[in-house]
């Protein structure tokens, strides 16, 4: 490539086109000033300073990283894309959810099956590892080399997998799970061995795992296999670093909330809620409807429709 070595001055300098990036970011950015101002002729709280600044935060982060030198050189160098990759799992992320977008524009959480399968946070965080170790150590990295839409797609399977997984545990985002930090915390740290496997394989692998990429390196710079050794150890690092500092958030936040946040609340919601989901209680459900209360103990309609799917359940034959 002909591209200048990679220096501060450059690194300040160098800035690259994507105008359908700006065109979502500038709706995003209007959309959420437009619902704080609306929130602030209600009577609700008022919403919190702090949040507004995350979601523009990370609004300029992603626009950093599709715009900068990171974006430029990421395409030469194999450690620069990895910050990128960091930076767009991660990062951007993390800082969207804590601008807390749903509770400002719904103010609940989402309650339909879709939103409850799609932040199920077992899935999450197995989609966010089958993203990572898919993208590093497979033949996409060389597909991607040969293919340059690959790379687009690969940016946005990294910002859908990293919101998908941080949103019902990185903050107090409104969420289709409630989570306890207690789990929040275990899950972060299962996910994090995702960095580090990536990583350390990247580290110790003794063979270029994109040889088609030698094509797109400048003159100077490290060899390939270099290269990709030293972004492993910034996957390895920063990756871990980053979720052990969103851990220790996870752990503040629990913290504050103290006895507010049992395992015990949590599992009594989940299955209020799994009983309330199971259909309609409305005129001509059928029997296995269970109801749609907000309170199924409270709810007599709801509770002899329950009984019913039991008694369906008894009488059905076992297998044979």
């Amino acid at each position: 490539m002909d591209i200048p070595p990679l220096t501060w001055q450059t690194a300040v300098t160098t800035w690259t086109s994507a105008p359908v990036v700006d065109v979502l970011a500038a709706l995003a950015v209007v959309g959420y000033l437009i619902a704080v101002v609306r929130r602030s002729r209600t009577t609700e709280p008022r919403w919190p300073p702090w949040a507004t600044v995350s979601w523009l935060a990370g609004v300029a982060v992603l626009l950093v990283s599709v715009h900068s030198s990171v974006e430029a050189y990421g395409h030469a160098l194999l450690w620069v894309h990895m910050i990128q990759h960091l930076l767009l799992i991660m990062v951007v992320p993390v800082l969207l959810i804590w601008g807390q977008p749903v509770r400002l524009w719904l103010n609940r959480s989402p309650s339909s099956r879709l939103a409850r399968w799609l932040t199920f946070p077992v899935l999450t965080v197995g989609f966010y590892t089958a993203a990572l170790v898919v993208t590093h150590l497979t033949g996409f990295q060389e597909l991607m080399a040969t293919q340059p839409l690959v790379h687009h797609g690969e940016q946005i399977l990294y910002l859908v997998s990293g919101y998908l997984m941080f949103w019902p545990l990185a903050g107090s985002e409104a969420s289709p799970w409630p989570v306890p930090h207690i789990v929040r915390f275990a899950l972060l740290g299962l996910a994090m061995g995702a960095d580090t496997l990536v990583g350390v394989a990247l580290m110790l692998t003794s063979y270029p795992l994109a040889p088609s990429t030698a094509m797109m390196r400048p003159g100077w710079g490290p060899s390939l296999l270099e290269d990709q050794n030293l972004s492993g150890a910034i996957m390895w690092v920063g990756g871990d670093v980053l979720m052990m500092l969103l851990m220790l958030a996870v752990v503040a936040q629990w913290s504050a909330t103290g006895s507010r946040a049992r395992l015990g609340d949590w599992l009594e919601s989940a299955r209020r809620q799994a009983l309330a989901g199971v259909g309609s209680a409305s005129r001509g459900a059928d029997n296995t409807t269970v109801g749609v209360s907000s309170d199924v103990d409270d709810d007599e309609e709801a509770r002899q429709a329950y009984n019913r799917m039991l008694a369906a359940l008894h009488r059905r034959s076992p297998p044979t």
